[in-house]
Order: C-alpha cells, then sequence, then structure tokens
C-alpha cells in the first residue's frame, strides 16, 4: 500500500506500510520521502538534503520527526520517516483564521522545546513556519523539513529560509545564529495570533524594508501580554532578543504569558489534548483537533485535509495577506549519536 501524501520540487511523500501489516491501524505506517537525484543537483541542493540526514539521524525528541532509515538508487533518496497524520498547521490556520492566545500558547509552548532541545547541541533550524509543523495523532506538533537546519558554534553567513520569517541579522548578512530561530517565533506566535505575519509585502524586498523598520500593527485582539512576548522576540538587537539572553531558552520558559505551564509534563506529553473527532485506527489521512491548552477554547477548530507544499530557492515568493489564502509553494531538501531528551 502507499498513497502520495505530498509532493515539491524534486520529489513527493508517500504513505506506506510494512508488508503484510494490517490496514487498520497506524502503528506500522510511515511517510517515504522520494527525492529525486538528476533533480537534487540541478537544484543544487545535495549539501541541503545531507544535511537534513545527518541531523534527523541523530536527533529524538517528541516534537520532532523521526527518520527512521535511509537508503538509495540509481534513480532517487529515500528517507523513511514517521508518519504524522494531522496535516499541516498552515492548513489549520487558514481555516480558523486565527487562534485563540490559549491555542497558541500550547503550540507555540511545543516548538519552544523543541528549538531548546536543538539549540543544545548547537543545531539552528532556521526554517520555522506553519508549513513545517505537522499536528500528529494527539494534537502535538511535530517539526519537520530539516532541510536548511544546520550546526553552528556561533555564527553562520548562508542566506537562507521564508521572507516573512527572516530575521534583521540575516537579511543585513551580520551572521546569525540561535538568535534567529527565537526571532522566528515572534513571527510564529503573532501570525497564528493574528492570522498574518506582523511583515508582509507584495515582493521580498518590501517585506525586507518593512522588517528592518521594525513598526508592528497591533491588532484589538492581541493582549498585552501576548504583545510583550512577540516584541520581546522580535528585537532589533539579537543581543537583547528574548531566548539569546544571558539565560537562553529558561528566559523564554520563564515568561509571564507562559504562566502556569507545566513543561515538564507537555514534553512526556501528558497534557491532555481534546479532540473534536473520535480516535481513528485506520491506515489513511485522519485529523485530531487540539482546542485547548490549559483552558477550554471558545471556538472548535474545524477540520481540513493533508496538502502538498514545494518550496523554491533561494526564497519562494512572499505571501498575499490578509485577502489570499493561498502560500506560495515550498518543500528542499562533531560526530556521535545526540541523546534523547529526559523524560521523554
Amino acid at each position: 500500500m502507499n498513497f502520495n501524501v505530498g509532493t515539491g520540487t524534486f520529489g513527493r511523500v508517500l504513505l506506506v506500510r510494512l508488508r503484510g501489516s494490517s490496514a487498520h491501524t497506524t502503528a506500522n505506517c510511515f511517510a517515504l520521502k522520494v527525492l529525486r537525484k538528476t533533480e537534487i543537483v540541478r537544484l543544487r541542493q545535495v549539501e541541503h538534503v545531507n544535511a537534513e540526514r545527518y541531523i534527523l539521524s541523530r536527533v529524538r525528541h517528541p516534537f520532532i520527526v523521526d527518520l527512521y532509515a535511509t537508503f538509495q538508487d540509481s534513480l532517487n533518496v529515500y528517507m523513511l520517516m514517521s508518519y504524522v497524520p494531522g496535516g499541516e498547521l498552515f492548513t489549520h490556520l487558514r481555516r480558523a483564521k486565527r487562534f485563540t492566545a490559549d491555542v497558541t500558547r500550547f503550540y507555540l509552548a511545543t516548538i519552544i522545546l523543541a528549538l531548546k532541545y536543538l539549540h543544545s547541541f548547537n543545531i539552528i533550524y532556521r526554517d520555522l513556519k506553519p508549513e513545517n509543523l505537522l499536528l500528529d495523532s494527539r494534537g502535538y506538533l511535530r517539526l519537520t523539513d530539516f532541510g536548511f537546519a544546520k550546526i553552528v558554534d556561533d555564527r553562520t553567513w548562508t542566506l537562507c529560509g521564508t521572507p516573512e520569517y527572516l530575521a534583521p541579522e540575516i537579511i543585513q548578512s551580520d551572521g546569525h545564529g540561535k538568535a534567529a530561530d527565537w526571532w522566528a517565533c515572534g513571527i510564529l506566535c503573532y501570525e497564528m495570533l493574528v492570522g498574518y505575519p506582523p511583515f508582509f509585502d507584495e515582493t521580498a524586498y518590501g517585506i525586507y524594508e518593512k522588517i528592518l523598520k521594525g513598526k508592528i500593527y497591533w491588532p484589538r485582539e492581541v493582549d498585552p501580554l501576548s504583545k510583550d512576548i512577540i516584541k520581546a522576540f522580535l528585537h532589533p538587537d539579537r543581543s537583547k532578543r528574548l531566548g539569546n539572553l544571558i539565560g537562553g531558552s529558561q528566559d523564554v520558559l520563564d515568561h509571564p504569558w507562559f504562566r502556569g505551564v507545566d513543561w515538564d509534563s507537555l514534553e512526556r506529553r501528558e497534557i491532555r489534548v481534546r479532540s473534536s473527532h473520535p480516535p481513528v485506527s485506520r491506515c489513511s489521512s485522519y485529523l485530531l483537533l487540539p482546542c485547548i491548552f490549559r483552558h477550554p477554547s471558545s471556538r472548535m477548530l474545524r477540520p481540513w485535509t493533508t496538502r502538498a507544499t514545494s518550496r523554491t530557492f533561494p526564497f519562494p515568493p512572499p505571501r498575499r495577506y490578509p485577502d489570499s489564502s493561498a502560500r506560495s509553494a515550498r518543500h528542499p531538501f562533531s560526530n556521535g549519536s545526540i541523546p534523547s531528551p529526559t523524560n521523554s
């Protein structure tokens, strides 16, 4: 059995299961990423594919997709990964228009734990956005697409990412590191709360100009505490940016916006996530919708179907907001094992 569940610039993702296993459970289902070698070479993405394989084979975290095996033949490179059935957060967000503060807090908390884990091994992700966040069968987010991830001791000068999520230091070619991921957290938090990113324009250069100017429009529905954490993430001076201060990622966990979050229970996935659908056991596309974090949400989020995306290089065209729901296509692609997080 195999179904095409995603198509990208130079490959596709198939839903597969172990031969002879039951089709009535997802336990033996996997996502098989198939990458055409000719397209990888033509688009000069050999380094990105190698980086994705190297990093994913060495990380294990409940909020990061698992890479089980890689192999190749004369035509393709194959990556056997965990099947995350809930689809992209992007599709979920577009259908819901925007999330409540509680839903945003839940989603952002999982991403912060994933980034904290990666940063502890000097891995910067560099491609945070709703398209790269998948919902698993229990309603938790999982980070995917590590084509731009890189092990960096201090700074790197590679220009890559999605225009709306680029930190000022990337645009200005000043060298960037972990602080760029925390900037992207601020953009993601704003987009989840408002429905579109704080800096958008018809052209990529227009987006860059607005990022450097740093002027943000604040809708009335954004509460003061949410505004405070977003501003802290989006500080133009990376030495004063939340997550990049002397306290590191712990400063993010201790921010008042996250007051009451049980971080250990969250990382162990012990937080109960309410769903608008009964549990699904068949090995097919299905969805489980998280609607609360600590408090019941006033709005139940509607279901969606999985969607294929692709990425162009080096940057995709900017998105059109707020009247267009279509986002441009995107999809790229010291030795030793990195240990699993404690209590995970």
